[in-house]
């Protein structure tokens, strides 16, 4: 049924593309007076980046300039790797570098290293930094891990930059079909040799939901990418003050003790927990519904089913011990789950870390859950939106039931939820702090694009509170600016106009000026003109 087909194709890229958010925080008196937050300004600036269709777009400080550059990355017709620089000069942008890489770089990244910011490609076998002075590639490791690309013509951003050992470098994580290569930074610029640790992926010979393909067979990719990284968890096993890597195994966890030089040992440590839960992942789900009618699974005709997940790992009562939080889902259909976040408070033994079995928390949102989060439109934030020391919860929710759906199809936009939760003597609250309903006007002429709601988070005015980014409209943006009160955020939103993004993962913040506050980063494809990448550089 061709009816049916294009609905379910709507609701499965509605659980697969979304991204994540989550919450918690102190309470304040309820006669506290708002002041006026500081409004947002900015300068705002549009480069044209070309008319090709794949573009990768992304910042770094990839010089001794003041002002990010702006570097993108695409491929050709004849299938050359084309980077173009751009940088601020002389009051206006301009392209001040246009050059190939390597004919096979499969996916790049950011990395900083001996503190300037270097872009990181990769191909079969090993990955490079782009040396901008000699305007080349350079090897930085020979290393090979499954990645396949998605698409041909499109060479990825894939992260596989972050601080493992807490030592402030970055380091380097490339995950693989049986383990994860593992490279640290040393204070001169260079990496360790890449050892892999970890065990390996549990679902490779398994299918996912009703694909004819195996997890083995589809690859690392794009997407797949972050289900294989959220496998990776960073804490302190053993009480001496530095990050271990910890990954679940089947029924246990292996832990990677961190030694005084910052690297990790291969000798892999065990132990145990009490608290029971069904997988390491929400991507797991995807593999416990293979098989199953598409149609029932969608609609929600099939038994309720209740699943525990392994979430993350977050001091979430500020003692300096590493805490657990449970993910659980339930419901009938993959795109309606109710979600409630358990957490397990650590304990520091002699043996090393124990996580009581016990609940300590639960955060309860009442919107509903799509079944593979954080790829699902309904995703969280867990950040200190307030600056008082402890976390806060911001839930964000989709309608995926047919209402959603039909408002998708028909009007052409989709509504979204939001909810935070502020954490009130160690506790949260049953009921949501802060709701948000963000409503665009259906569209009933518009003939292909689907509008979808951005949410962002960041201190985007420097009075160190997170302010609340949302597109209303795909030619305005709303700001609710960050408040010291009950309510976090300020009632009334500051508009903005600009051309909205047609993909949430298109708009980006990130401090383009080192002044420690956040820029929007918005980057739209044209079909007939050139690409635009839009810069609201905060003042």
């Amino acid at each position: 049924m061709p009816i049916f087909r294009t609905i379910s194709l709507y609701l499965f890229t509605i659980i697969f593309l979304g991204m994540s958010v989550i919450g918690c925080s102190t309470k304040l008196p309820e006669d506290v007076k708002p002041t006026s937050p500081k409004p947002f300004t900015y300068e705002k600036y549009e480069v044209s980046t070309g008319t090709d269709k794949n573009q990768t777009v992304f910042t770094g400080f990839l010089s001794d300039s003041t002002l990010a550059e702006l570097a993108v990355v695409n491929i050709e017709k004849n299938s050359t790797r084309r980077l173009r620089i751009y940088a601020y000069k002389n009051g206006t942008w301009e392209l001040t570098l246009n050059t190939s890489l390597r004919p096979q770089i499969r996916f790049v990244d950011i990395t900083t290293i001996k503190g300037r910011d270097r872009l990181i490609t990769y191909e079969h076998g090993r990955l490079n930094w782009f040396d901008l002075d000699s305007r080349s590639e350079q090897k930085l490791l020979n290393i090979t891990t499954n990645y396949n690309m998605i698409d041909l013509d499109k060479v990825s951003h894939i992260d596989i930059t972050r601080d493992l050992n807490g030592d402030g470098l970055d380091d380097l994580v490339l995950p693989d079909f049986d383990g994860f290569w593992i490279s640290t930074q040393l204070n001169n610029g260079s990496f360790t040799d890449p050892v892999k640790l970890g065990p390996p992926e549990p679902f490779l010979d398994k299918t996912a939901l009703d694909q004819n393909r195996s997890y083995r067979e589809v690859g690392i990719n794009e997407l797949t990418a972050l289900w294989y990284l959220s496998r990776l968890h960073q804490m302190d096993c053993n009480g001496d003050k530095r990050t271990d890597l910890v990954f679940w195994n089947e029924d246990h966890f292996d832990a990677y003790l961190q030694n005084t030089h910052g690297a990790f040992s291969a000798d892999v440590k065990t132990f145990t927990t009490d608290v029971t839960f069904d997988s390491d992942g929400a991507y797991a789900i995807a593999f416990d519904f293979s098989g199953e009618n598409m149609f029932a699974l969608m609609v929600g005709f099939r038994e309720k089913t209740k699943r525990r997940i392994l979430h993350t790992f977050q001091d979430m009562n500020t003692d300096g011990i590493t805490d657990m939080i449970i993910h659980t889902l339930e419901g009938r259909s993959i795109g309606n789950q109710r979600s409630t976040y358990d957490v397990h408070f650590g304990i520091q033994a002699a043996e090393g870390i124990v996580f009581a079995e016990d609940v300590g928390m639960t955060i309860k949102p009442r919107g509903t859950a799509g079944g593979l989060l954080p790829w699902g439109y309904a995703s969280y934030w867990l950040q200190d939106f307030d600056n008082d020391g402890d976390l806060d919860f911001l839930f964000r929710d989709v309608n995926t039931k047919i209402t959603g759906m039909a408002r998708a199809m028909v009007g052409k936009s989709i509504a979204v939820n939001l909810e935070l939760f502020r954490m009130e003597n160690r506790s949260f609250p049953e009921k949501p702090t802060t709701k948000r309903k963000i409503r665009p006007a259906l569209d009933l002429f518009e003939t292909e694009r689907v509008f979808f709601p951005p949410v962002l988070s960041g201190d985007v005015n420097g009075d160190r509170l997170l302010d609340l980014i949302v597109g209303k409209n795909w030619s305005e943006m709303h700001i609710f600016l960050g408040e010291q009160t009950p309510k976090v955020f300020a009632k009334k939103p500051q508009k903005v106009i600009v051309t909205m993004p047609n993909d949430e993962r298109n708009i980006w913040l990130v401090d383009l000026n080192r002044d420690n506050k956040k820029d929007i980063l918005i980057k739209n494809r044209s079909v007939t003109q050139q690409n635009q990448v839009t810069m609201l550089i905060s003042k």
